[in-house]
């Protein structure tokens, strides 16, 4: 058992040794691989187009940048305050958005790359934009530090158009809070609006109403030759002349009576005599100041400086010259021992013939 072992240990040496030497003895051949592999390298890195990355680093906003959003706002007031939290979240979401990717493509990069694709060549460029742009959170928390890196061959295009991308999210947030801010305060004065004209046309059906018993009551008290107001004294009294404004207005005598349908029926607006209508005007008139105002905020804030890229991140030199050199320093070696052992079957066909035929 020990012998078959030290054979196979023998055996696996030698093969070892067999091709290290074969590979030792086609080391020009290896080396010339491997440096051909290593030009070709070189060659892309220093051909390939550059590419430079930019930074914009974002944090949220203050109270002071989202303070305008808040006109109206406050304590005992309907309408809520916006947090910067709120503000923020908008802003984030945005900035992650396929439409605003879409929309800044269609609108910046789309007409710098020329011309007018067709419909599967703008697809085609969409998709290598969108490898070129990331949004990646910077913070541990989901509201704290953001950054949108792009990439472009040109370092002043990428600082311009990371800056553009931000900005465009930016505003496209702001206006969307300024007009659900204006919605919500819509619908409440649309509310008030529509609460005022039913005390209105309650007031005016009351006033009709009136109007049509106290014509009833002018003919009893005409046909009863009533023209004063009947005059109550002693035990009694306050019970009937309670009921002289329900049942008995006909009571109050002729004249009376006629007085007041004069007056109601020339009556111009019931709002004086509509309770809690001043109240309800007030609102509508807050309301409208409110969603006339101009709502300009700032959703996020720029952290730090956008400096110009100094150095492209894409192609690394080094790295792709150092994988050319090992890729063909195996390829070599691969070469060299199928060469050796193309070889070392030849000659052991060559043996086989020889043997065979002592003549050769």
């Amino acid at each position: 058992m020990q012998n078959s072992n030290s054979t196979v240990n023998s055996s696996v040496e030698l093969d070892l040794f067999e091709i290290f030497g074969a590979i030792w003895v086609r080391k020009w051949l290896v080396a010339t691989i491997a440096l051909a592999c290593g030009f070709m390298g070189a060659a892309y890195a220093f051909w390939s187009t550059p590419v430079y990355e930019s930074k914009y680093y974002i944090s949220p906003p203050t109270l002071n940048d989202i303070a305008n959003l808040n006109y109206g706002r406050g304590t005992g007031s309907e309408l809520k305050p916006f947090t910067v939290n709120q503000v923020y979240k908008v802003f984030l979401s945005n900035l992650q958005s396929e439409s605003q990717r879409r929309q800044f493509f269609e609108s910046t990069y789309l007409p710098a790359s020329g011309g007018e694709p067709s419909a599967l060549s703008s697809g085609v460029l969409y998709g290598v934009f969108s490898k070129t742009i990331a949004v990646a959170q910077v913070d541990k928390e989901e509201d704290g530090r953001w950054s949108v890196s792009l990439q472009d061959s040109n370092p002043e295009r990428s600082v311009e158009w990371v800056t553009a991308y931000v900005n465009q999210v930016g505003e496209s947030t702001a206006r969307e809070l300024a007009q659900n801010a204006k919605k919500e305060v819509l619908v409440l004065g649309r509310n008030r609006v529509l609460e005022i004209e039913t005390l209105r046309d309650s007031a005016r059906k009351t006033r009709n109403d009136n109007i049509a018993k106290i014509r009833e009551a002018l003919l009893v008290a005409q046909s009863s030759g009533l023209e004063n107001t009947v005059v109550f004294s002693g035990r009694g009294t306050e019970k009937l002349a309670g009921n002289m404004f329900e049942d008995n207005t006909y009571m109050r005598g002729s004249k009376a009576l006629e007085a007041e349908l004069k007056n109601l029926e020339n009556r111009q607006s019931e709002d004086p005599f509509i309770p809690g209508l001043r109240n309800l005007q007030k609102d509508v008139e807050f309301f409208q100041k409110v969603e006339s105002e101009n709502f300009e905020i700032a959703a996020y804030r720029h952290d730090g400086v956008l400096d110009l890229p100094s150095s492209p991140i894409k192609p690394k030199k080094a790295l792709i010259i150092l994988l050319g050199l090992l890729v063909g320093g195996l390829l070599g070696c691969a070469v060299a021992l199928l060469n050796h052992f193309i070889a070392k079957r030849r000659e052991a066909e060559n043996s086989v013939v020889q043997a065979a035929d002592p003549r050769l």
